[in-house]
């Protein structure tokens, strides 16, 4: 036999098992082809466990990142002096108008879609800010609230809007 019929009879045997696993090519429900396929089942679910096992241990053995705890200078927070932290609202309130625009280009007059899309892009903007700054994400998130709250101006000199579009789905 040569190596191209060999090759032949080999894919022949994978087309063959192939249909057979998906229950096109019959041969039968016999009890030996049923644990076969029950067989082949439970390794392939016993296979999935561990890749995803492997996959997440990361994350479930994962330290969470720390907060830096209020310092006993006046008028440190989270680690960082209020300047720094006006400056990291003031970053991210910048950025809000363009957001808004943005997201009303895409979305047309639903109010909660142009919300939905200008908080993803906020997202976006507080871990690429986190990441530069090397601050915990959730820091950044403390210092945009805080920033709300004590009305700190925004780009235009007025503090940011406090409230959120109320949740209206379209219709289908």
């Amino acid at each position: 036999m040569s190596a191209r019929d060999r090759i032949a009879m080999a894919r022949s045997l994978g087309v063959r098992a192939a249909l057979w696993w998906c229950g096109a090519l019959p041969l039968g429900e016999t009890r030996p082809v049923l644990a076969i396929r029950a067989a082949a089942a439970v390794i392939a679910a016993v296979f999935a466990a561990i890749v995803f096992a492997r996959v997440t241990t990361r994350l479930w053995d994962a330290a969470p990142a720390p907060i830096a705890a209020d310092g006993p200078a006046e008028g440190v927070r989270f680690g960082l002096p209020e300047s720094d932290r006006r400056a990291i609202f003031r970053e991210l309130a910048a950025a809000e108008p363009g957001e808004i625009a943005s997201a009303e280009r895409r979305f047309g007059g639903q109010p909660w879609s142009i919300e939905d899309d200008r908080a993803s892009g906020e997202h976006e903007a507080v871990t690429a800010l986190a990441t530069r700054r090397k601050i915990n994400a959730t820091v950044v998130y403390l210092i945009l609230d805080e920033g709300i709250r004590a009305k700190w101006p925004g780009a235009d000199g007025r503090p940011l809007r406090a409230a959120v579009a109320p949740l209206d789905p379209r219709p289908q």
